[in-house]
């Protein structure tokens, strides 16, 4: 375990304000609206809702901010710094590669992200406007060669994963320290990740086929085989009961739980979800195990795949009683009234 003070570079710059238009006819009252991105083949990917109460999401295919006021619809966008560094060397490289799909609030009134391959660490300060690079000395340049990390917020600082580097990071709020663990099993491939109520931190083992705990307090580490029937066990977002711990398997095409106290891992299973092949919003009712869909508008065909397809990469729920979700292939982000 190493505890190091990070290099950071401040900046702040709006690159782009604009009301965008409301895509469905009805209107933003309506069941469905969406909201385009001003950056062409910006690609939304991730998203979560802010201390300011916006909706603030993280783009897969430029390295940019969005923000959405949830109250007039206005979309905001905003550059995420270059820092030279070992695996991206130019901003035109960045800018377009490097592939980033993570952002949470944290428990100081900012938000954080991942930077892709980037292998940096972003605060965003969401009434300044401000936004923050830390990086983590020393670099580690395998550290996420890959999109799909994550990042979730701890009592005192965020945890998130570098998963091509097989290690659980954490970022002390007040510091600015990072301290990192190794995950016990080799390429074990950590992706998301999620701070229970037992104040342990679970994470999907997306290449060992497990789902693992970590006690940040000491440092140690539990891990749990998961069944074939759940292969490839991924996104990990929601805790019911008290007791139950979601997360989707995606080579399966399923839903599973784990529990946090007996350990059991089954596929019974409100979840709501995402699906990047099918253009449809999801709910899981756990105590009947029904899935309902949402179909979106301009999908002309539903399976194996939807065509063309939206690319639905996150879900989430709020402001308001809504479902907020990206869709990268349409650059544009929806907002499903459940009202």
């Amino acid at each position: 375990m190493a505890s190091v003070k990070p290099a950071i570079l401040h900046y702040v710059a709006a690159i782009a304000t604009a009301t965008p238009q409301l895509l469905n006819r009805a209107g933003y009252a309506s069941k469905l609206a969406y909201f385009g991105m001003l950056t062409a083949l910006a690609g939304p990917c991730d998203l979560t809702t802010s201390p300011d109460g916006a909706i603030w999401a993280e783009d897969i295919l430029v390295d940019e901010i969005a923000r959405v006021d949830v109250n007039t619809g206005d979309v905001t966008e905003y550059d995420i710094p270059f820092t030279n560094g070992p695996v991206i060397t130019t901003p035109e490289i960045a800018s377009r590669g490097a592939l980033a799909c993570a952002i949470q609030p944290g428990n100081d009134g900012m938000l954080y992200a991942a930077s892709g391959i980037r292998n940096q660490f972003v605060r965003i300060n969401p009434t300044a406007k401000n936004i923050d690079v830390f990086t983590q000395t020393p670099f580690k340049p395998l550290g996420n060669l890959q999109p799909l990390n994550d990042l979730w917020l701890g009592p005192t600082g965020m945890f998130f994963s570098q998963t091509t580097n097989n290690v659980i990071l954490h970022f002390d709020y007040k510091t600015e320290e990072f301290t990192n663990w190794e995950v016990p099993t080799p390429l074990g491939g950590p992706v998301e990740i999620y701070y229970a109520s037992d104040d342990g931190l679970r994470f999907c083992e997306f290449t060992g086929q497990k789902i693992g705990r970590l006690n940040a307090t000491d440092g140690t580490f539990k891990e749990y085989p998961i069944p074939l029937t759940l292969l490839g066990p991924v996104v990990m977002r929601a805790e019911t009961q008290g007791q139950y711990l979601w997360f989707a398997a995606f080579l399966a095409n399923a839903i599973g739980r784990i529990d946090m106290y007996t350990r059991e891992i089954d596929g019974d299973g409100n979840i709501r979800f995402s699906t990047a092949t099918q253009n449809t919003l999801n709910n899981l009712t756990p105590s009947t195990g029904e899935i309902t869909t949402v179909q979106q508008p301009g999908t002309l065909l539903t399976a194996p795949i939807s065509v063309p397809p939206a690319v639905d990469i996150a879900t989430h729920y709020g402001p308001g009683n809504a479902i907020w979700f990206t869709e990268v292939a349409n650059n544009r982000i929806g907002r499903y009234n459940l009202d």
